[in-house]
């Protein structure tokens, strides 16, 4: 059976690699979009959320901070929403929530052509415990993860979205 298996693969890798399939964490990849990614603008995200997104962003799309003339700009709304769980008898809650949405905007820099739209969600859970600044701790670290996440998830989609472009041109 493992014979089989390896035999089958042994014929299938030569047919994947003409599928045109290339990794988009590839060195090269990354290269050859670096000037494009550079090249947007992430405009000012309100709340202390917002401006840890705004660095999260900004150290995707320009790990190296080259100085690029801004040709794209990225407009990003974030909204937080905290919710309390797992409450007991004497509506004290043991488990919190942390949900976020980012609509994100690409647009040209003079804001006339919208390129591309898209919403991103994420949620966190975190402990309430007794001690007030554990709790705290905890709620921070999943506030920091949401925007994480989100930052994670636009850099990726931008990406492609870039990439795309790229190839069709």
């Amino acid at each position: 059976m493992r014979r089989a298996v390896f035999v089958l693969l042994l014929f299938l890798a030569p047919l994947l690699s003409a599928c045109g399939f290339e990794p988009l964490y590839a060195e090269h990849a990354r290269t050859t979009l670096e000037p494009r990614l550079a090249a947007i603008k992430i405009l000012p995200i309100k709340e202390h959320t917002g401006q840890l997104l705004e660095w999260s962003l900004s150290e995707a799309f320009n790990p190296d901070h080259i100085a690029v003339e801004p040709r794209y700009a990225l407009h990003v709304t974030v909204t937080m929403r905290q919710t309390n769980l797992a409450t007991q008898i004497n509506a004290v809650s043991t488990r919190g929530s942390i949900a976020a949405a980012a609509d994100c905007i690409l647009t040209t820099l003079d804001n006339k052509t919208v390129l591309y739209r898209g919403r991103i969600q994420s949620v966190e859970d975190y402990n309430i415990v007794q001690d007030a600044y554990a709790s705290e701790i905890a709620k921070n670290g999943a506030e920091k993860r949401v925007v994480d996440d989100i930052g994670e998830e636009i850099a990726t989609r931008v990406t492609l979205f870039l990439r795309d472009r790229a190839a069709a041109q």
